[in-house]
């Protein structure tokens, strides 16, 4: 018997969870999938712990999952990060350390150091393919290994000791 949309949905969901490998409920924040959101693909509630998917028809569970994965690198920023360390992040990832490390709130976050750090995070937990982030690359195999030791060690499971390359 075929699944009907919502329970299709559903799985779909529940696959994209399941690809995320760290524990991202004890970041205390809650994951919601909605409709579709024209301009948006998932948004960041810091104040009320909540992110929320905008899970397109079309997306697969892969897709879904880094839509997630970017968010938790939002969460993982917000919760973890000190001035200093976003600091290191933008040398790393050869930012310019002038930059506002935020946009402007509900905006487009692929020119911002806060958008490549989540785009990092991202491509850190599932590998390349979705990167978005425009203020610099997708990180080399050579920056991984630093990128590395400025993300909290908790979150770094043995699934995600060994980064994928690109």
């Amino acid at each position: 018997m075929p699944l009907q949309a919502g329970a299709a949905a559903n799985v779909r969901e529940l696959a994209a969870l399941a690809l995320i490998p760290f524990p991202w409920q004890q970041l205390n924040f809650q994951i919601v999938f909605l409709a579709p959101r024209t301009g948006y693909r998932a948004m960041t509630f810091p104040a009320q712990h909540r992110i929320e998917i905008y899970a397109r028809p079309n997306d697969s569970a892969q897709m879904l999952a880094y839509d997630i994965a970017h968010e938790l690198g939002h969460a993982v920023d917000l919760t973890f990060n000190s001035e200093e360390k976003r600091l290191k992040w933008m040398e790393a990832r050869g930012i310019n350390p002038k930059t506002p490390w935020f946009g402007c709130d509900a905006c487009a976050d692929a020119k911002t150091p806060a958008g490549d750090f989540a785009e990092t995070f991202a491509f850190l937990l599932l590998g390349p393919g979705h990167f978005t982030a425009r203020i610099a690359p997708p990180p080399t195999a050579e920056q991984i290994p630093a990128l590395r030791t400025l993300l909290p060690e908790r979150f770094m499971t043995s699934r995600t000791a060994k980064p994928k390359h690109p």
